[in-house]
Order: structure tokens, then sequence, then C-alpha cells
């Protein structure tokens, strides 16, 4: 068994998000540069899942928010998802919930839509005709085309805000929260 500090894996994911999104200059043609920056957006999203659960986890060891445990840790052996854990989890363990309305928690729940997208692809079935030539079969994909490298560094700015809000929620003061979104993201205060 392998122990460490509850931070670990999720600054070890931001770190390596971090890796990608500066390493985009060196992919080899477009393609391989929109894939990596596909993998920066599923990841983005992927470490704040995981920032969640140990956040929850570890804030129901806490005497304050005891009694959130059994349920709490019902929902994480279920593996709720993403949404729900968003959507229900801060009200019930911390007494208020994310403002679903507030730019930051759009502009996750849009990179979370737009993670879908890829991950979840389906082929459509598109013609294409001109004269002469008819095909049949062809798949949009624009939904991977229209990557690009702001993308990536959109994706990661978006986590670590994300990471920022519920740490807010846990009630971390305002003051604290840069040196905070440090020990969990390895993000620098500016």
């Amino acid at each position: 068994m392998g122990l460490s500090s509850p931070n670990r894996i999720v600054w070890l994911y931001f770190a390596a998000l971090r890796r990608s999104v500066l390493d985009l200059d060196s992919s080899n043609g477009d393609d391989e540069r929109k894939g990596n920056i596909a993998i920066c957006i599923m990841l983005a999203v992927s470490v704040v899942e995981a920032f969640l659960n140990v956040l929850f986890r570890v804030a129901i060891s806490e005497p304050e928010f005891a009694s959130k445990a059994p349920s709490i840790l019902k929902d994480l052996e279920s593996r709720k998802s993403l949404d729900f854990k968003l959507k229900d989890w801060p009200a019930r363990v911390f007494g208020k919930g994310l403002d679903l309305e507030a730019p930051r928690i759009e502009a996750f729940f849009a990179l979370k839509e737009r993670r879908n997208g890829l991950m979840h692809f389906t082929s459509s079935h598109e013609s294409l005709a001109v004269p002469g030539i008819g095909i049949d079969g062809l798949a949009d994909t624009s939904v991977f085309d229209d990557l690009t490298p702001s993308d990536a560094a959109t994706a990661l700015e978006v986590a670590e805000d994300m990471v920022g809000e519920l740490l807010r929620l846990r009630g971390i003061p305002e003051a604290q929260i840069p040196h905070a979104l440090h020990a969990w993201t390895g993000r620098v205060s500016s």
C-alpha cells in the first residue's frame, strides 16, 4: 500500500496537465497537436473530479462534517457521477451549494460538455456530393477539428478556478485561496 498526503494525486495530475499544455508546441503536426489538446481537456475535467473526491473524503473525517460520512462514502463507493457530486455534495456537507450561474462554474460545466463531446464521440453518417462523386458514411469530427492550443490553456485555467471555487465553499478564507490552490494544484500566485 502506498501512503501519501491527500493532495499528492491531484498535484501530480495538475502537473501532468500543465506539462501537456506547455508541450503542445512539440507536437508533430496538427492532428497530434489536436489529440494532445483533447487529452488536456479530458485531464482537466478528471483532475477536478479527483480533487472533489479527495476534498470531501478529507472533510468527512473532520468532526464538523462526520455526520455526512456514511452518505458520502456510499456515493464514493457507488461512483456517483461528477454532475451529481458537484450539485449535491457541497450543499449536503458544507451547507452551501455551487452557484451554477457563476461564470467560473458555468465555464467548468461547458468544459465538461466539451470533454463529453470528445470522449463520448459517436460517428455521424454524413454524405458529400460534388459533381461526379458521392461519398456516404463520413463522420462529423468538428468537435476535434475545431480544437486550438488556447483550448488546452483554458482547460487548465478553468480546472484551477473550479478547485478554487470548491475551496471557497469549504470555508477557506479568500486571502488563503492562492496558497490553497498552490498546495492542491501547483498554481503559482501572480
